[in-house]
C-alpha cells in the first residue's frame, strides 16, 4: 500500500504536468483539449480527495508533495492570478477606467450597472449583446455620448468619434457585427481608440460533444476555430491600422491559455492578468466559471488595476480596469 500510494502520487503530478503543458502550447488547439479548456476544470482536484486521505494513513511524510500538485491545479490549469503590487501613477498622469460586460443572457440590471459606473468613476463602457431595447433607456439615464452597431456599444461622457465596422460573424450568424471601433478624445485632448468586441462561441460545437455526438463535434469545433481566425485576423488588422493609443474590450468568447487568443491578442496587454486576483471568472454555467471576456491595452497603457464586478442579471460579469496613460517621446 505503501509503494501503490508513492505510484499513483507520481503518476498524478505527472498527468498534471503533461495536462498543464498541452494547455499552453499550440496543441491546445485540437478539439479535445478545446473542450478541456471550457470544461470545469476543477475536476482535475478530485482524486485529491481520495489520495490525501490515504497518504496520511500509510505514509503521512509524503503528504507535503501535495503541495506541488495543488500549485499545478492552481495556477497553470486553474489560471488563478496572484495579488501583486500595482503600477502607480502621479496625479499628472492621464488615467482612464474601463467597463466592458457582455449583457445578453438574462436582464440587465440597469439600476444596479448606472450604480457600479458611479461606483468606479468609470469613462467608458463597451458592452455586447446589447439590444436596441436595452441600450436606449440606459443612454437616456446616462446621458452619455454612446456609438452603438447592432448589438456592440461603446459609450462615454467623453465626445467619441464615428464608429466603424471592424469585422464581422459569419453568416451562420446573421452576418452580425463581431467589432466595432471609434475614437475618444481625453480631456487633455489626446484621442486613443477604442474597440468594443463579440467574437463568435464555441458553444455549439460543445454542446455537441456535451451530447456525445463526437462524430461532428470535432470537426465542428474545427470548422468554428477557423472561422474565429478569420475575423479575429480581420479585427486585429483593423485595429493595428490606428496610430493611437490602443484599448481593446468585450467577450472574446476564449480564456487566455487558448492558441485562438495567444495568436491574435498575446501582443496587448490582459488587464487581469497583470493586475486582477483570483480566478477572474466572467462567464458562468450550472458547474463551472470561464474568464473570457477580457480588457486589453497595448503598450502606450500601464495597467493600475483591474477586477471582475457583481453579477447584472445576465450570465456574464463585467470586467473593470484602470489604465494610466504612458508617456510617450
Amino acid at each position: 500500500m505503501r509503494r501503490a500510494t508513492l505510484i499513483l502520487a507520481i503518476l498524478y503530478l505527472l498527468l498534471l504536468v503533461i495536462g498543464a503543458a498541452l494547455m499552453h502550447t499550440r496543441l491546445n488547439s485540437h478539439w479535445l483539449i478545446t473542450v478541456f479548456l471550457f470544461s470545469p476544470r476543477w475536476v482535475v482536484a478530485l482524486p485529491l480527495l481520495l489520495l490525501v486521505p490515504l497518504t496520511l494513513l500509510v505514509r503521512w511524510r509524503l503528504t507535503p508533495v501535495y503541495l506541488i500538485h495543488t500549485g499545478l491545479i492552481l495556477f497553470p490549469i486553474l489560471d488563478f492570478q496572484l495579488p501583486r503590487s500595482p503600477a502607480t501613477s502621479t496625479e499628472a498622469t492621464p488615467t482612464i477606467r474601463v467597463l466592458t460586460c457582455n449583457v445578453g443572457g438574462g436582464t440587465l440590471d440597469d439600476r444596479r450597472l448606472i450604480e457600479l459606473l458611479r461606483e468606479h468613476q468609470v469613462d467608458v463602457m463597451l458592452l455586447q449583446e446589447c439590444t436596441q431595447a436595452v441600450a436606449d433607456p440606459l443612454m437616456g439615464q446616462l446621458g452619455w455620448n454612446h456609438r452603438q452597431m447592432h448589438h456592440v456599444l461603446i459609450a462615454s461622457p467623453l465626445p467619441l468619434s464615428q464608429p466603424r465596422i471592424l469585422g464581422r460573424q459569419p453568416r451562420a450568424n446573421f452576418n452580425a457585427v463581431a467589432a466595432i471601433g471609434c475614437q475618444l478624445t481625453l480631456p487633455q485632448g489626446d484621442r486613443i481608440q477604442l474597440a468594443s468586441i463579440h467574437l463568435p462561441t464555441f458553444r455549439p460545437a460543445l454542446e455537441k460533444i456535451q451530447n456525445f455526438d463526437f462524430q461532428h463535434g470535432p470537426d465542428a469545433i474545427d470548422r468554428l476555430g477557423q472561422t474565429r481566425r478569420g475575423i479575429s485576423m480581420r479585427v486585429a488588422e483593423a485595429v493595428g491600422d490606428v496610430n493611437f493609443p490602443t484599448i481593446l474590450a468585450g467577450d472574446f468568447n476564449v480564456p487566455v491559455e487558448s492558441v485562438f487568443y495567444r495568436d491574435y491578442w498575446s501582443p496587448y496587454q490582459n488587464a487581469f492578468s497583470i493586475a486582477g486576483s483570483g480566478l477572474g471568472y466572467t462567464k458562468y454555467t450550472r458547474f463551472h466559471g470561464i474568464r473570457i471576456d477580457h480588457i486589453l491595452a497595448d503598450k502606450n497603457w500601464d495597467v493600475l488595476s483591474a477586477q471582475v464586478g457583481p453579477d447584472l442579471g445576465g450570465d456574464h460579469r463585467p470586467v473593470i480596469a484602470e489604465l494610466a496613460s504612458r508617456s510617450r517621446p
